[in-house]
C-alpha cells in the first residue's frame, strides 16, 4: 500500500465517521483506522468509483438505530443510502479535497475522488516515490522454481514454470520480502540411467561391463562424446533425444497390447460353487499342461472360455502374486477382469479372448504389436524387457556406487545439461541465488528418515519406513530395499532451507500433478517437528499442452526451447524489426527482438489462471494487437514517442485541475490502484492479476489518446499537464512489466 493510498483511506474513513455521527448521532471515530483497512478497491478497473465500503461493517455499531420494522439487510441498504447522501452533501458544501461524491449501490458505499486528488499520483510516480520498493516486511521467502531434470530437454512447457517463478520472485521483492530465488535440479535417477544406457548399448554398441573396463581419461571421454553428438543442436537436447530413444527401447507398452510379464492365456475347464462364499466361484484353469484352482469373484464367463491368467510368482504392480487362502480354498493366482487387462473400465467382468486364441501363450506375445515393436519376431518380448531393465538397473547401481567410468560419464553429461540450462536462464532473464541438486541430498535424506524412525516419529510397513498420514495415505520414505524416494529427498531439502537459509516461508512452484506429493511432504515435515512446515506452499499450475494434447519427453513430441527461441525470434524480426534494417543499429535490433520475444512468451505464460492448462499458440502470443506482451511493449514505446515528439517543457506551469475528461479520470483512477494490485497478486500468488491490470490500463490509455489532444491541446498548460499523465502511465506500465520479468524497449 502506497503512502498516498494510506493517507487517502484515512481521509475517506474520517469522512464516513463524520457522516455516521451527523446522520445517526453515533461516534465511531475510534474505528477510523479499522474502517480504512476495510475499504475495497473496485473488483474491475472499468468500474467508475475509486473505493467502496461494504456497509455491513457499520451495521453492528448502528444496531441500536435500526427501526423495528426493518429487516437487518434492509437496514444495511438504508445505511448505505443515508451515508452516501450525507457524504455527497458534505463534499459539495466544503469542496473536500479528496472526495467528490458518494453513491450507494446495494449495500456498498461507493466513493468517488476529486480529479485534483487523483492527480497527486502523477507527481509521486514521476518522482519515483510511488514505484519505490515497499518497506521491508522482515520475512525471508524462498521461491523454488524451474527444477529441470538433467539429461532431458528444456522445452516450452518448462517456460511456464520459469516465467511464473521468476515473476513471483520480483513481485515479492518489490512488496518488501527478502527473497531467495532457488532451483532444485534433478541430476540423479532412473531417467539418467536410461539416457546413458541408450548411449552405451545403442550409440556405442557396447555394454556397461565393457565400458567400465576401458582405460580412459576424462579428457578422452569428453572427446568421445563430442565426436558422437550432433553439432547443430544444444548438448542438452542431444541428451534429451538419447533419453527419449532410451525410453522407447524400454517401452513395453508400445511393443504389445498386453504388457504383463508372465501372464498367460488359459482355458476354463471347470466352474464350481465356493463352499463358504456364494459371491465367489472356484474356477479350474489350464495352460494346456497343468491345471490350477482359482477363486474368482468376477462375472460373465463360462467353461471353455479362454481368459487372461496371472500365475503364482508373477507380479501385480510391485506385489508378487502368491498362493492365497480364500476362506478354506487355496487360490493359485488370479483371473483378470477387463479393467485389469485394460480392455474396458469394467472391474467385475472377466476378459474373454476369442475362441480361437491359443492356450498357454504369454499375453505379451499374444498381444505383440509387430508394427511398432523394434525387436525381431523371434525375440521373446518378456525375456528381452527383463534383460534390458536389468541392464538399466545395473547401470543405475554403478552410478550410485560411483564406479569410475560411469561416474565420469555422468559428471560430464550432467555438467553439459546444467551449463545449457544456465544459458537458457540467461537468455530468459531468470534469476537464481542458489542451486540445489538432487545428488546433494540423497545420503542426508536417508539419515533423516532413519533417525526419525528411531525416535518413533515414523513407522515400518511391509519392510518400508514411512509416515502414516491418515487421509493422505502412507508416505513411503525408505523402501524395503533401503532406497530413498523423491519425498525422502524433499525432506532433506526442506531441512536445508529452514536451517541454512532461515526461511520463514517456502514456496514450491511445481505442476499440479505433484499436489499429493507435497501435501504428504509438508505433513511429514510437521511430524518431524519442523514448525516452518505450516508456511510451506505448493504453488500448483496446469500444464502447457499442444492442440493435440500433452507434451512429453517420453513421447518425443515436445517443442524444444531452441526451436521455440528460433521460431519466436524469426517471427518478431519479420513482424517488427525487419523494416528498421539500415535505420537502427544491429545491436538495437537484436536487443529489441529479444525483449519483444520474451514479452510474448512470458506474458503469454503469465496471463493465465494458474490452475488451468495452457494451449500453447505462438502466433497468437506474438501478435502485435490484442492481449499480448508485444502489444503492451508497443503501448510503452508509444509513450516514449509522444514524449519525444511533444517535448517536456519545464518552464510551463502544470495544472492538474485541467484533467477533466472522463478518459483522463479513468486512467488516473487506475494508476492510483497499482500498488494494491501488485500486493493482491503477491497474496494470491497470481501474476495474472498484474497482467489483467496492465492490459486494462493500456486500453484505457489508448481510449484517452484517441479522445483528447496532447500536442495540439487548447493551451500549453493543458498540453504539458497531459504529457505528465502520459509519462506517468508509461512509468507504471514499464514497472508492471518489469515485475513480470519483461524489459521494455524505447521504440518499436
Amino acid at each position: 500500500m502506497s503512502k498516498l493510498d494510506k493517507e487517502t483511506r484515512l481521509a475517506v474513513a474520517s469522512i464516513i465517521s463524520a457522516a455516521v455521527k451527523k446522520v445517526y448521532d453515533v461516534d465511531i471515530s475510534n474505528q477510523v483506522n479499522e474502517l480504512a483497512l476495510k475499504l475495497e478497491i473496485p473488483k474491475e478497473l472499468e468500474m467508475n468509483h475509486n473505493i467502496a465500503l461494504p456497509c455491513f461493517h457499520l451495521s453492528k455499531s448502528l444496531g441500536s438505530k435500526k427501526p423495528k420494522e426493518l429487516k437487518p439487510n434492509d437496514f444495511i441498504l438504508k445505511i448505505a443510502s443515508d451515508i452516501a447522501n450525507e457524504i455527497t452533501s458534505f463534499a459539495q458544501q466544503t469542496n473536500d479535497p479528496v472526495v467528490e461524491k458518494a453513491v450507494n449501490e446495494g449495500p456498498y458505499l461507493n466513493i468517488y475522488y476529486r480529479a485534483s486528488h487523483l492527480s497527486k499520483v502523477i507527481d509521486q510516480i514521476i518522482s519515483g516515490e510511488f514505484l519505490a520498493k515497499r518497506e521491508s516486511k522482515n520475512e525471508n521467502v524462498m521461491i523454488e522454481y524451474s527444477q529441470p531434470n538433467t539429461h532431458k530437454t528444456f522445452h516450452v512447457g518448462h517456460m511456464r514454470n520459469a516465467a511464473l517463478g521468476n515473476s513471483l520472485v520480483l513481485l515479492n521483492e518489490w512488496c518488501g520480502y527478502h527473497v531467495y530465488a532457488v532451483n532444485y535440479i534433478g541430476d540423479v535417477g532412473a531417467h539418467i540411467a536410461k539416457c546413458l544406457w541408450y548411449y552405451l548399448y545403442f550409440e556405442k554398441k557396447t555394454t556397461l561391463e565393457e565400458f567400465l573396463a576401458l582405460e580412459v581419461t576424462r579428457e578422452q571421454l569428453i572427446e568421445m562424446l563430442e565426436n558422437d553428438r550432433p553439432k547443430d543442436i544444444p548438448k542438452v537436447e542431444w541428451l534429451g533425444e538419447l533419453y527419449t530413444k532410451g525410453f522407447y527401447e524400454l517401452d513395453f507398452n508400445s511393443w504389445t497390447k498386453y504388457p504383463l510379464i508372465g501372464y498367460i492365456t488359459a482355458k476354463i475347464v471347470k466352474i464350481e460353487e465356493h463352499p463358504a462364499n456364494n459371491k465367489w466361484k472356484v474356477v479350474t484353469v489350464t495352460d494346456g499342461t497343468n491345471k490350477y484352482a482359482v477363486v474368482c469373484g468376477g462375472k460373465d464367463y463360462k467353461e471353455g472360455d479362454i481368459i487372461a491368467y496371472a500365475p503364482v510368482g508373477t507380479k501385480k504392480g510391485a506385489r508378487i502374486v502368491t498362493e492365497v487362502d480364500k476362506q478354506g480354498i487355496t487360490s493359485y493366482g488370479f483371473i483378470l477382469s477387463e479393467q485389469e487387462l485394460g480392455s474396458s473400465e469394467n472391474k467385475e467382468k472377466i476378459h474373454v479372448f476369442p475362441a480361437e486364441a491359443p492356450v498357454g501363450i504369454e499375453l505379451t506375445e499374444y498381444g505383440r504389436n509387430n508394427k511398432d515393436c523394434p525387436l525381431h519376431s523371434n525375440v521373446n518380448l518378456s525375456q528381452e524387457i527383463k534383460k534390458r531393465e536389468a541392464q538399466v538397473k545395473t547401470l543405475l547401481r554403478s552410478m550410485e556406487d560411483h564406479q569410475k567410468n560411469i561416474q565420469m560419464l555422468w559428471e560430464i553429461t550432467r555438467e553439459w545439461s546444467i551449463d545449457d540450462f544456465k544459458e537458457i536462464y540467461k537468455w530468459a532473464d531468470c534469476r537464481f541465488d542458489h542451486y540445489f541438486h538432487e545428488s546433494d541430498v540423497g545420503d542426508e535424506s536417508k539419515q533423516i528418515v532413519l533417525k526419525a524412525y528411531e525416535e518413533g516419529k515414523l513407522i515400518m510397513s511391509d519392510g518400508a519406513i514411512g509416515a502414516d498420514l491418515g487421509k493422505l495415505g502412507f508416505c513411503v520414505l525408505l523402501t524395503s530395499a533401503g532406497t530413498g524416494l523423491y519425498a525422502t529427498k524433499d525432506l532433506a531439502l526442506a531441512k536445508r532451507k529452514f536451517e541454512e537459509f532461515h526461511v520463514d516461508r517456502s514456496v514450491y512452484v511445481v505442476d499440479v500433478s505433484q499436489s499429493l506429493h507435497f501435501q504428504q511432504v509438508f505433513k511429514t515435515l510437521e511430524l518431524l517437528g519442523f514448525e516452518q512446515a505450516k508456511k510451506c506452499k505448493h504453488l500448483a499450475y496446469g500444464m502447457v499442452v499442444l492442440p493435440d494434447g500433452k507434451m512429453s519427453s517420453r513421447k518425443g513430441n515436445i517443442i524444444y526451447f531452441s526451436s521455440l527461441k528460433q521460431k519466436l525470434t524469426e517471427k518478431i524480426k519479420s513482424d517488427f524489426m525487419d523494416k528498421y534494417k539500415g535505420e537502427w543499429s544491429d545491436e538495437e535490433i537484436e536487443d529489441s527482438t529479444k525483449k519483444i520475444a520474451l514479452s510474448a512468451i512470458k506474458y503469454g505464460m503469465l496471463n493465465q489462471d494458474n490452475n488451468k492448462d495452457i494451449v500453447f499458440d505462438l502466433q497468437e502470443w506474438a501478435s502485435k494487437s490484442g492481449n499480448t506482451g508485444p502489444y503492451l511493449m508497443y503501448a510503452y514505446a508509444r509513450t516514449r514517442a509522444i514524449l519525444k515528439k511533444v517535448g517536456v517543457d519545464e518552464s510551463v506551469r502544470i495544472d492538474y485541475s485541467l484533467l477533466t475528461h472522463e478518459t483522463e479520470r479513468k486512467v488516473l483512477s487506475s494508476l492510483i490502484q497499482y500498488p494494491i494490485v501488485v500486493e493482491k497478486a503477491v497474496d494470491m500468488y497470481k501474476p495474472q492479476i498484474v497482467c489483467i491490470y496492465l492490459y486494462t490500463l493500456c486500453k484505457q490509455f489508448s481510449k484517452m489518446y484517441e479522445s483528447v489532444q496532447i500536442k495540439l491541446a487548447e493551451t500549453k498548460e493543458l498540453q504539458q499537464t497531459r504529457l505528465r499523465l502520459v509519462e506517468s502511465f508509461g512509468a507504471v506500465l514499464k514497472h508492471g512489466l518489469s515485475l513480470l520479468g519483461v524489459s521494455t524497449v524505447e521504440r518499436m
